[in-house]
């Protein structure tokens, strides 16, 4: 994995993504804009992960980390917002925040590994069914997976933790402290049992 040290404007979401993951975001206050005018010229965006219960229940295990992203594709909404699709580079590590004279974030940030980043040629057969069946009946998360990798189950894994109605602070833990082991069984006791 190539390393990462860089400053990174920083963008306060409630927004669970994992490296390969898309989402669709709404841009439209003038700091956010700012936000894309910069990640556009330069290397993307970090989505920070926010959470009253994750602030609120911090520990020694916790730390701040974000979703580095770049920009895939620009839309319109009906109502004339910016539409942008997002897809997840890598997990980082925020080292320090700060803001400028419009309230945008930045912050230092390193590359960290975690299990969703390897690739890995081996099916799990009923989740990955299961998930193909979610992208066949949903068509706007199935619009933003042209390509999708279901002999990979680190990949489908990372999609089920990113789509399951589940709480933000239960998310957050498979990506402080749990393990790929850890996070296929419990997605597994959610989804087939």
């Amino acid at each position: 994995m190539k390393e990462l040290n860089a400053t990174l404007p920083i963008f306060p979401l409630p927004v669970f993504l994992l490296p390969e993951g898309v989402t669709k975001l709404r841009i439209f206050e003038p700091r956010y804009l700012k936000m894309v005018s910069t990640a556009t010229s330069g290397q993307g965006f970090v989505i920070w992960l926010q959470d009253i219960k994750i602030s609120a229940n911090e520990s020694a295990t916790s730390m701040p980390w974000g979703s580095w992203v770049e920009i895939i594709n620009f839309d319109q909404g009906d109502d004339g917002i910016l539409e942008i699709d997002v897809k997840c580079k890598s997990l980082v590590v925020i080292k320090s925040i700060a803001h400028d004279e419009n309230n945008l974030h930045f912050g230092d940030v390193s590359r960290i590994a975690h299990w969703s980043d390897t690739h890995v040629n081996i099916t799990n057969g009923q989740l990955s069914r299961s998930l193909a069946n979610v992208f066949a009946e949903n068509d706007s998360l199935n619009n933003l997976y042209p390509k999708k990798v279901l002999n990979d189950s680190h990949w489908v894994l990372a999609r089920w933790l990113e789509i399951l109605p589940i709480e933000l602070n239960v998310k957050n833990a498979f990506v402080v402290s749990y393990s790929f082991k850890d996070a296929k069984a419990f997605v597994e006791s959610v989804i087939l049992e």
